[in-house]
């Protein structure tokens, strides 16, 4: 179900005010000036799926960007779950889609989710308009920036099991790797600067944090836990302050 804010009424005005704080929330957008801010939320639309629902087809050109604001959607590449996203989130669903590039993933509901839905062309026709709005989104991208280049240079005071731990999710993300990472143990131990029995050892540490190892391959059970022993505290505490960015900030793969 779309919900349509352009039209008339005390309905539509609440729904119009409501976006409007929803836009405000997403990291791009937070520098706009009131006035731009609205013009902006005027072409958006709000758009409830139902558990099941298609939300994008892969491989389909995207003509909207969407911000997941409730519920969680999956991740499917082909015919394999690889992960999901669960709202609220301040960042784009899938980012190719201020380029129009095709989908890289079929996203569908996995409960009841609800989406603002912002069309790629009255982004760009308001770009158009002047610089305002593309110096507002480069800002915001900044900040973003600024939040990861903290993160790298935290990691260079992680202890190895929070080494570890930051490099298995970021791995997982990368690949979409679905709960379970194909490792080679030589290669790890040279990312991580620790020797292979180091490492070994490490992953029986990290048991306690949702962590498997059968054979070569490492099974992530718990991302939260993950993220909690790889997040250093004054980095957490930033994140809350601004948005969730971190290198290994993941989603987890659907159970």
């Amino acid at each position: 179900m779309t919900v349509d804010v352009t039209k008339g009424g005390a309905v539509g005005g609440a729904a119009a005010r409501g976006i409007v704080n929803e836009l405000a929330s997403v990291a791009a957008f937070a520098r706009l000036a009131p006035d731009l801010l609205s013009s902006l939320a005027a072409a958006c639309h709000i758009q409830d799926l139902g558990a099941g629902d298609l939300a994008v087809r892969q491989g389909t050109r995207l003509t909207d960007i969407h911000i997941l604001l409730s519920g969680a959607v999956m991740l499917v590449a082909g015919n394999a779950e690889v992960g999901q996203r669960r709202g609220p989130e301040t960042t784009f669903l899938l980012p190719e889609a201020l380029t129009g590039a095709a989908a890289p993933v079929t996203l569908r509901a996995v409960d009841g989710v609800r989406l603002l839905v912002l069309p790629l062309a009255a982004l760009r026709a308001r770009l158009g308009e002047g610089a305002d709005l593309a110096l507002s989104l480069m800002a915001g991208q900044a900040a973003r920036e600024q939040v990861l280049v903290e993160t790298v240079a935290a990691l260079q005071d992680l202890s190895l099991p929070q080494r570890l731990a930051a490099h298995l999710l970021k791995e997982h993300n990368d690949r979409r790797a679905g709960g379970r990472l194909d490792l080679d143990m030589g290669a790890l131990a040279a990312a991580l600067a620790a020797t292979p029995e180091d490492v070994a050892w490490t992953f029986t540490d990290l048991r306690r944090h949702g962590v498997a190892l059968e054979g070569t391959t490492a099974v992530l059970k718990d991302f939260d836990a993950l993220r909690a022993l790889a997040t250093p505290g004054p980095l957490r505490r930033r994140q809350a302050e601004e948005w969730p960015v971190a290198m290994w900030d993941v989603d987890a793969p659907i159970s």
